[in-house]
């Protein structure tokens, strides 16, 4: 049994300090990685394989987003086209329509875009219009090149209709239609703090709206959007936009084109806006160092996984602290950039020989000029683990009586050999062995969470492996009564293998080690059958089967025949009194049932009788079953017809 290498990393982000508020901000947990961004495509290509209207444009236009082309395109336009010059359109479905065509951008003629003006028009100055259909009509109008719409009538509608119905979908449809207003939509930039303060916080690092990830990506890029209309700064501290962001990316793995599309989206409107920037900062290489992988590499980079600037980030390993004692390693250190990623940052914490272990690293980056909109860059907090080469020393492996009235025998070996000589050890000896183990790092003496001995028998393979204890002076030691473990090892005397295991978390090169060969001589040996003098001691017996009781001794046949005559004695004088009284046999029913009655009567006697001569008792009841149901049956039948007889006399 060897010990394995391989090891889980993870990565812990929590809280940061935002400079440019004055509130405690969350750093940013992770990005938009291309394994994201692959998979998000793959989601928007399943949509395009099905007529639905709304799956198709969510696709093409995630496929915009995602920088890539779109395919079946002339398919697309036909089914667009289709849906524009319908009767029946809508004006949800001309908006999906109209973004979709302007997204692919290269259909074939055109859309009818009088028509859709004249019907979008309409809805735009109807007073009864809804929120969603007046956002509809207003970008589906914008698509067209229609920008030009009456904004104060627009305005008091959006207002009256608010005043109905005030919901966070409708808040968040009234900020897009607010940031093409212009400076006109200024009327419903006041309402963005009404709609964030109902945002839910979970687990202090998260931001959402009832109703999940579209309605919250909704309100969030409508408020950036219109803020940005406006000129001024939204409602939204750095802190919130960080918790929003995070919420977010936790959504990476959403399946629907819908959800993928108000993903990207709203991540782009966080990065490119110039309000704030969320920054995140994460692991860029194993989560471990060691003397082989010396560095920890971070990333920081925006919400998208593309660097901050294109000059190169002032990258700060604030401080390394040992989990546990709390004990400061590092303060101050700079990452040096990458020179093939601009996103990457590295840093040597193995130059500062630190002790084995887990390590909280607090990391902070800036850019050459302080940038405001940063949001979620200092303080961020990774845990790295620090792993160590162990090696062992002063081992050595040998016998002593196991009542330690002589010295013991011991051979010192070194690692990784094996020692030359075989050891013998007899039920009256204790097999022992001692090492130490040191840090190759520091190199000082370690303990290990794993430390075994395993003899395996060389012949049979069958292995037991014991636990080696550390003693105050962290020297392990294993000593093991050969006479007292003969019963685990099945009194199998021979050549053993003895094998030292050393693993742990921690340890970049756990090992398993064959130390000796040991030949264990157990006494008072379980026999075997070739051995045994009396070979039936070990053979089947015998099956038992169970016997009734045997009869007891039935008395003199004269006794049984006086009292067999003294039995009959009342038979007889009954049959004597019919004599002299005499028989009615004329008034005997000859019928099928009476003659059977009869029988069956007189053959439960006769069977009696021979239960007394031969039968036993379960004999007996398996004759009297039949015998019994054949005389009931006849004997009711009899006696039923008798009482209709006498009924109709």
């Amino acid at each position: 049994m060897k010990s394995a290498n391989g090891l889980v990393f993870f990565v812990l982000l929590v809280s940061t300090v935002c400079p440019s508020d004055s509130a405690t901000a969350t750093t940013t947990s992770s990005y938009l990685s291309d394994a994201d961004r692959s998979r998000l495509k793959k989601v928007f290509a399943g949509a395009l394989d099905y007529k639905d209207l709304l799956s198709v444009h969510y696709s093409v236009l995630g496929y915009k987003l995602l920088g890539e082309a779109v395919p079946k395109q002339q398919d697309i336009c036909k089914t667009l086209l289709a849906a524009a010059s319908s009767t029946s359109a809508t004006p949800e479905t001309l908006y999906y329509v109209t973004n979709a065509w302007r997204s692919v951008g290269t259909c074939a003629g055109n859309l009818p875009a009088a028509s859709i003006a004249k019907t979008l028009t309409s809805v735009v100055e109807k007073d009864t219009s809804t929120v969603p259909e007046l956002f509809y009509a207003v970008q589906a109008l914008t698509n067209v090149g229609q920008k030009k719409v009456d904004a104060g009538k627009l305005i008091k509608i959006l207002q009256a209709a608010l005043k109905k119905d005030d919901s966070l979908l409708n808040l968040g449809y009234s900020f897009h239609i607010a940031a093409q207003l212009g400076t006109d939509g200024t009327f419903a930039f006041d309402r963005i703090e009404d709609a964030i303060v109902q945002a839910d916080e979970v687990d202090s690092r998260f931001l959402q709206f009832e109703g999940g990830l579209s309605i919250t990506a909704l309100l969030v890029s409508g408020a950036y959007k219109l803020a940005d209309t406006v000129n001024k700064p939204p409602p939204i501290t750095g802190d919130q936009a960080v918790k929003f962001a995070n919420y977010f990316l936790s959504r990476r793995s959403v399946q629907t084109p819908k959800g993928a599309y108000s993903l990207l989206e709203v991540l782009q409107t966080l990065t490119n806006n110039k309000f704030h920037l969320p920054v995140a900062i994460t692991l860029a290489s194993p989560a471990a160092v060691s003397l082989e992988q010396p560095r920890v590499s971070v990333r920081v980079s925006n919400l998208l996984g593309k660097p901050l600037s294109p000059v190169p980030l002032t990258v700060t390993a604030e401080s390394a602290t040992r989990l546990g004692d709390e004990v400061v390693v590092l303060s101050k250190k700079k990452f040096e950039p990458s020179t093939e990623d601009k996103t990457v940052y590295s840093v040597n914490l193995m130059e500062l020989k630190p002790e084995r272990g887990l390590y909280k690293l607090t990391v902070s980056a800036a850019l050459a000029k302080p940038d405001p909109r940063l949001v979620g860059n200092v303080g961020a907090s990774l845990t790295v683990k620090v792993m160590c080469a162990v090696g062992v020393e002063n081992v050595e492996v040998g016998t002593v009586d196991a009542d330690q009235t002589t010295q013991a025998k011991m051979s010192k070996v070194a690692y990784p050999k094996k020692l030359a000589t075989t050891i013998e050890a007899d039920s009256l000896q204790k097999l022992i062995m001692k090492f130490s183990l040191k840090d190759k790092n520091t190199g000082k003496p370690m303990t290990v969470h794993q430390a075994f001995v395993k003899l395996q028998n060389e012949k049979t393979k069958q292995e037991i492996i014991f636990v080696a204890e550390p003693d105050s002076s962290r020297t392990y030691k294993f000593d093991m009564d050969v006479g007292s473990k003969a019963a685990e090892f099945g009194h199998l005397s021979g050549p053993y293998s003895l094998e030292l295991i050393v693993g742990d978390a921690v340890l970049s090169n756990s090992f398993s080690w064959q130390v000796a060969t040991v030949n264990l001589k157990f006494a008072d040996q379980a026999p075997s059958a070739s051995s045994v003098k009396d070979p039936y001691l070990y053979t089947l017996k015998p099956e038992i089967q169970h016997l009734f009781r045997e009869p007891e001794r039935r008395p003199p046949v004269f006794v049984s025949n006086l009292f067999t005559g003294l039995v009959a004695v009342p038979l007889l004088l009954l049959l004597a009194l019919w004599a002299k009284l005499g028989v009615n046999i004329s008034n005997f029913p000859f019928s099928l049932p009476a003659v059977g009655f009869h029988l069956g009567l007189g053959g439960i006697f006769a069977l009696f009788g021979i239960f007394w001569l031969q039968l036993n008792m379960f004999q007996t009841i398996k004759y009297l079953l039949g015998i019994g149901i054949v005389t009931f049956l006849c004997g009711n039948k009899m006696l039923a017809k008798i009482a209709s007889e006498r009924r109709n006399r």
